[in-house]
């Protein structure tokens, strides 16, 4: 009987092995797919780090061009194409669709800004926010006070901002002045 259990143990002592490798197999595929799935959350949690610093770059232009209009002592002439620091006329609804960098870098005026949190030159924005400025329509109300023009000119601001790697976000408001 002795000899019948020394065989079948003979027989079997490479199957351990086998499983253990098998199992280790697992473990490193496991592994690897879990570093994989690590490595591209982080890269998302970047492009979002990147795309929020686009989105506040964009706030902050549009914030200096509003700025810009409600420092204006008398309406300005309107021109009928873009340049910097100049108020356009509205020529049609999505002009911004046919855009890139080079047409932002000539016509439209620099907003030269540091958001909070970025002094860090390793984590500040590529290029400063530009916007530029459009006289979009009249609207006349009726003003109560005599000393005020009964119409108010709105104004559509337009700005563009930079993240910190290709992120880029184009944002619009409405701005309305009397003068």
């Amino acid at each position: 009987m002795q000899s019948l259990s020394r065989s079948f143990v003979h027989k079997q002592q490479g199957a351990v092995l086998i499983i253990a490798l098998i199992m280790l197999l697992i473990l490193t595929i496991l592994g690897v797919a879990v570093m994989e799935s690590s490595s591209l959350q982080e890269r998302m949690a970047g492009n979002n780090l990147d795309r929020n610093r686009a989105f506040q770059a964009a706030e902050a232009g549009l914030r200096a061009g509003e700025v810009e209009i409600a420092g204006w002592v008398e309406q300005p002439i309107a021109n009928a194409g873009f340049a910097a620091g100049q108020v356009s006329q509205l020529n049609t609804s999505s002009w911004w669709a046919n855009t890139d960098d080079a047409w932002w870098n000539a016509n439209a005026t620099d907003s030269a800004i540091v958001l909070e949190g970025t002094e860090n030159p390793a984590t500040n924005l590529t290029r400063n926010p530009r916007y530029v400025i459009e006289e979009y329509d009249d609207v006349c109300d009726g003003a109560v006070d005599p000393s005020l023009r009964t119409c108010k000119i709105i104004y559509r601001v337009t700005a563009l901002g930079w993240g910190g790697r290709n992120a880029t976000v184009m944002l619009q408001s409405l701005f309305a002045r009397r003068y």
